[in-house]
């Protein structure tokens, strides 16, 4: 007997129609990798990292899965390239269509070359704390040890994150 693995996904957007894009990555998740459990609100958020004109929508939901993590990957990056996501160039970062990022997998500590999972910069982004924060509060970071709710408390990024009301 397979088992199901909790699994926490951040989604951006800040290209083209961002919604359909969160939409249909959401659909394409559900349709191949798992069952959708909590969702986030949605929320605008200004670029991190990088400077653009156009902001991000962002939510975080939970996945349950029977895939392992780097099977995950894959099929996350399928998703991304399935929605016109072109392969970045270098390490900068910049504006994407869609962006799907392991955030946390169960309790597992996991790193390889193409994977470290916890996502190894989320305790310092808001954009993701925030919406993670709404679905699992009291989750527990296995590297940390500290609930979302004391990470998000003790982020240091302070970046305006707008609760996005037009719908989803």
């Amino acid at each position: 007997m397979e088992i199901s693995h909790s699994v926490i996904i951040s989604l951006g957007s800040n290209l083209g129609d961002r919604i359909n894009f969160l939409r249909q990555a959401i659909e394409l998740m559900q349709a191949n990798m798992g069952s959708i459990g909590l969702m986030s609100a949605l929320y605008e958020t200004p670029p991190w990292g990088f400077e653009t004109d156009n902001s991000f929508l962002n939510m975080c939901l939970e996945l349950n899965t029977k895939l392992k993590p780097l099977e995950l990957l894959d099929g996350l990056k399928s998703i991304e390239s399935e929605l016109g996501r072109e392969k970045s160039v270098g390490t900068t970062y910049s504006s994407r269509i869609i962006d799907l990022d392991i955030i946390l997998y169960n309790q597992v500590i996991f790193s390889c070359e193409t994977l470290i999972v916890p996502h190894p910069r989320y305790t310092g982004r808001r954009f993701v704390l925030r919406p993670l924060n709404d679905i699992a509060p009291n989750r527990i970071d296995p590297i940390t040890h500290l609930s979302i709710s004391q990470l998000l408390a003790n982020c240091n990024d302070r970046s305006e994150i707008q609760h996005y009301s037009k719908g989803f």
